[in-house]
């Protein structure tokens, strides 16, 4: 790596991120092939992990180096100095102070709620951050966010793009097969929330809904698709409560009465998750805090009807198909998938409206607004 050089260097905590391989809800790989295709030679500097211990690799033609420590990070970005770097995470030490030693940067801090700080701590925080060129935010309210404290001109909405193609595609098939893998009749109502089970995605309240649920409708069934989280931040090993959110929710469903309604399936890849779209009526998600939460992009793309918190950053983005309920109120969730469930003509309005919306979320368009940003600031 000594005699390496790069001219666009991006700076992500962990990668492949912790709860997923690279194909997707990868934040950082994308923007380094959009460097790459403009003819800048990229690479991704992160921190090496027990589940990444490798201190080089290459995936889709990018080269990934991992250090042992942040400040290793710091000193090798001196040494480059690229013509653009592209940080990401509010809080983290090399993306904060990239900005102090690079010639062109870019910043994604992917934080939703300043206003649960005080506003000292922010500017604090921010106090770098102030000589980056551009600030990347995903939603018009966390723009506003961050409007309190930085330049409105450095300040540029760019969502996460949404694989439309990949999830609004269906097969008639799919549906049969997930049905057959778990035992299900074809006649069950599936209720589908994908998501790592942690805490901050309130998954205890979409089983207390659910229990409502089923009581009217024998034959739903609700499907969690995902898999604990395995680190944090690429820095620190998951605390033991983490490990043990799962049983609390198994718990909670045999408790209720409905652990052989309540089906959780593990991590699935994109190929599998789509089946699940594919096979279910409803996408649902409690959570108590989101950003642009690509699941619900994901299941709007294939015509599911949503229902989610009411959350600022979700009810701007998918305002015309989605329910929206509050996170802590479980039987006004319950309500909301009662009344989807009944009402067949509604659930089709809400998906139509969703897969019409996510084809502005598509890569393409996503990526040449960001690719216009990278090309104004090296003019």
């Amino acid at each position: 790596m000594e005699r390496e050089r790069f001219e666009f260097i991006e700076l992500a905590y962990e990668f492949p991120l912790y709860y997923s391989p690279p194909q997707r809800e990868d934040y950082f790989l994308y923007p380094a092939q959009i460097a790459g295709q403009m003819g800048l030679k990229p690479a991704i500097f992160t921190i090496r992990t027990p589940l990444t211990p490798e201190k080089k690799q290459v995936i889709n033609g990018i080269g990934i180096f991992r250090f042992n420590s942040v400040f290793s990070i710091l000193q090798r970005l001196v040494k480059v100095s690229p013509m653009l770097a592209h940080g990401h995470s509010f809080g983290w030490l090399p993306a904060t102070f990239a900005p102090l030693l690079v010639r062109k940067y870019v910043f994604t801090p992917h934080a939703y709620r300043l206003d649960v700080y005080p506003k000292w701590k922010v500017n604090l925080a921010l106090l770098p951050l102030k000589n980056s060129n551009a600030i990347i935010t995903r939603t018009r309210y966390e723009t506003d966010q961050f409007k309190d404290f930085l330049s409105k001109s450095k300040i540029h909405m760019i969502p996460i793009p949404i694989d439309y193609d990949f999830f609004a595609s269906t097969k008639e098939e799919w549906k049969m097969e997930i049905q057959r893998r778990y035992g299900l009749n074809t006649d069950d109502r599936l209720i589908l929330s994908v998501t790592n089970p942690r805490p901050i995605k309130n998954l205890e309240t979409l089983i207390r809904s659910f229990a409502i649920v089923n009581a009217k409708f024998s034959s739903s069934k609700l499907i969690i698709v995902g898999g604990e989280p395995l680190s944090l931040l690429g820095l620190f090993s998951t605390t033991k409560p983490r490990l043990n959110y799962s049983f609390e929710l198994a718990n909670l469903a045999m408790s209720l009465g409905v652990k052989e309604d309540v089906i959780f399936t593990g991590y699935q890849n994109a190929e599998e998750l789509r089946k699940f779209y594919a096979a279910s009526e409803i996408f649902c998600m409690p959570s108590l805090i989101e950003g642009q939460l690509l699941a619900a992009g994901e299941a709007a793309s294939a015509g599911l009807p949503l229902v989610l918190s009411g959350l600022e950053t979700l009810m701007e983005i998918y305002s015309e198909c989605a329910l929206f309920h509050d996170p802590l109120n479980h039987e006004q969730l319950a309500s909301h998938i009662i009344k989807l469930l009944e009402n067949p003509k509604l659930a089709k309005t809400l998906g139509s409206a969703g897969r019409t919306k996510m084809q502005n979320y598509r890569p393409e368009i996503v990526h040449a607004k960001l690719r216009k940003l990278y090309e104004s600031l090296l003019s």
